[in-house]
């Protein structure tokens, strides 16, 4: 280490210690951690040469301080152009769906299903790049998925200099070979490549960027787009206007039969179980039910479309385009289009948040407790998060609740103590469902049965990875009786066709 590197090493020691620091005190208190010899200029010299460092104004001064995410640029050899698969020990789908990828001209859409491998799939593709001397960006949906991308390519790629655009960081493909983005981030500034180098964009859980503000995220300059995701479906025109004209169409599937049949996945059974409304829940469903209908048959008098999905996605446009506009100037279909999305988000709660659906997990907990189960509980609230939380700790459980108003290393921490076996179950509303590294369990209990087939099959993916002892996975799915989320209904009629034949059992019961 050179003498400028040993005064680095000092001034980061005491700029980590002491925060956003004024040059002159700096100097002052890195002759007291032990260089004595460190003069002014020497100090200066060594802020403004290592790129750790960064200088900004507070309050009229300059002060120096120590950037979080500093990487130090490797030397990285070129990735082995022998082959990209080499050493990931992929499994034949993914080596199929990467053939079937590099067929369609290094696009396209892979949808498989949660926990079978789409990411070790994408680091090939991330090695394939690199080999020509490109550059990736990979963007994945949330902060907590930014570690866990960086740490697999870091082991995969040991070559590759691996940065991150997001949580504070401006990392940029000039500097770094890959970069690890949030679509906020990514949209947010210009994501540009070195001259003449090829770029691949990877987009994990790629059926959200058909979104306006999330599609901003994908840049036309990267030729080599690679969607993931375990469901490619939206409930708007995202995959015709946004998706499908970026990256093609779906060059590989892999569907819970595949994986069941190539043992990919644990062995699985669902049971439905129904519980009653109480009286007030009743009379509150069946008034939220005929406003729904009442406003339907007004919307359609309008000419919105028929198709109940159609209708959504209209009134909702409608309501959207006439937002800041005074009531008494907006037209009736508007009010009325208002009026029937709300109906519809009453209907929905009532039945979401039945009170019974705590005596389903009340039901579970001796069980639960008595054989050790790792248990997922997807609720509807925040509030019915915690009473399942309570229900369970009541039963014996060591359960705790998780929940975007948490602050973010709480969560993490209540993940840990789930992984490490401290936590028993978790509760939480949809903080689970994506975009957070979820740890292995074997039980999902779903609470608010209103949800659509992409998201019951996020959630029993969530249990559905190989469990050492070979243990099976388990769906409770826990649904109002006589409501639009009883399958007697229809409810789930989608969702229930894919996996029926491939689970174990399928079973029905009242509570």
């Amino acid at each position: 280490m050179t003498s400028t590197d040993a005064l680095a090493a000092v001034i980061a020691d005491v700029l980590t210690d002491r925060g956003p620091t004024p040059l002159p005190a700096l100097v002052r208190a890195v002759k007291a951690a032990g260089a004595g010899r460190a003069s002014r200029t020497l100090v200066e010299r060594a802020l403004t040469r290592d790129g750790q460092f960064t200088r900004e104004e507070v309050l009229g001064r300059q002060v120096w301080s120590v950037d979080p995410c500093f990487t130090e640029p490797d030397a990285a050899p070129p990735v082995s152009t022998a082959s990209p698969l080499e050493g990931l020990d992929l499994r034949d789908w993914q080596i199929d769906a990467f053939a079937a990828w590099a067929t369609a001209g290094c696009q396209g859409v892979v949808e498989a299903v949660t926990g079978t491998g789409k990411t070790r799939l994408a680091i090939a593709a991330v090695r394939a790049c690199l080999a020509q001397g490109g550059r990736a960006l990979v963007i994945v949906p949330t902060l907590d998925l930014l570690g866990q991308w960086r740490s697999q390519i870091r082991t995969l790629i040991p070559g590759a200099r691996v940065g991150q655009l997001g949580g504070g960081c401006p990392d940029d493909l000039f500097e770094f070979d890959v970069v690890i983005a949030t679509p906020h981030s990514a949209a947010a500034v210009p994501v540009e490549l070195p001259h003449g180098a090829v770029g691949l964009l990877v987009a994990d859980e790629a059926h959200r960027y058909g979104a306006p503000t999330w599609g901003e995220a994908l840049k036309p300059d990267f030729l080599m787009r690679l969607a993931l995701t375990a469901t490619y479906e939206r409930n708007d025109d995202g995959l015709i206007d946004v998706l499908g004209p970026y990256f093609g169409g779906v060059v590989a599937e892999y569907t819970f039969a595949d994986a069941a049949g190539d043992g990919v996945i644990a062995p699985f059974d669902i049971e439905l179980v129904g519980v009653p409304l109480t009286a007030g829940e009743r009379s509150a469903y069946d008034k939220a039910d005929a406003r729904v209908r009442d406003h339907r048959r007004e919307l359609v008098a309008h000419g919105l479309p028929k198709s109940p999905l159609e209708l959504i996605a209209a009134a909702a446009k409608l309501s959207a385009g006439a937002e800041g506009r005074p009531n008494t100037r907006v037209a009736r279909e508007v009010v009325a289009a208002r009026a029937y999305l709300s109906a519809l988000r009453g209907r929905r709660d009532v039945a979401a948040q039945a009170g019974a659906k705590l005596a389903v997990v009340q039901s579970l907990a001796g069980g639960l407790a008595t054989a050790g189960t790792r248990t997922l509980v997807f609720t509807d609230t925040v509030e019915q998060a915690e009473q399942a939380a309570v229900a369970l700790r009541r039963g014996g459980v060591q359960a705790e609740e998780i929940h975007g108003d948490l602050p973010g290393d709480k969560r993490r921490i209540r993940l840990a103590q789930f992984a490490n076996g401290n936590l028993q179950a978790v509760t939480a509303p949809r903080v689970l469902d994506e975009g957070v590294d979820v740890p292995d369990a074997e039980l999902a209990v779903v609470l608010a049965a209103f949800r659509t087939r992409r998201q019951m099959i996020q959630r029993l993916g969530r249990v559905l990875r190989l469990k050492p002892d070979g243990r099976a996975a388990r769906l409770v799915i826990a649904y109002a009786i006589d409501t639009r989320e009883d399958p007697a209904n229809g409810a789930q009629e989608d969702f229930l066709a894919e996996v029926a034949d491939v689970a174990r059992s399928v079973t029905r019961r009242l509570l």
